[in-house]
């Protein structure tokens, strides 16, 4: 028989954000960016929805896109934005 707890405090934000992706880094945009994001603290798992815009540079490509973001415990939407913005080559643009 399977345990089971209602005592799940996890939760997903969704919000679009930009991502730095250096140019030849291993894999796709997309893994790429998952990656990066879900460096943060207290970040579980981020997915990538969708893709919404790319910008080409000449050490790396800026990828602007919608996220799901599931975090260990409840937090606020701006908490959650707040700690992707710490992480290094990454903006949050709405949600």
């Amino acid at each position: 028989m399977a345990i089971t707890s209602d005592n799940d405090t996890r939760q997903t934000t969704t919000l679009v954000v930009t991502v730095r992706v250096p140019n030849g880094a291993d894999g796709d945009l997309t893994t790429n960016a998952e990656r990066r994001l879900s460096r943060a603290d207290g970040i579980l798992a981020v997915t990538v929805e969708d893709l919404q815009e790319l910008q080409p540079g000449l050490s790396a490509t800026e990828a602007t896109v919608r996220v799901t973001v599931e975090t260990a415990e409840a937090r606020t939407t701006q908490s959650v934005e707040d700690t992707l913005a710490g992480q290094t080559g990454v903006e949050v643009t709405s949600t």
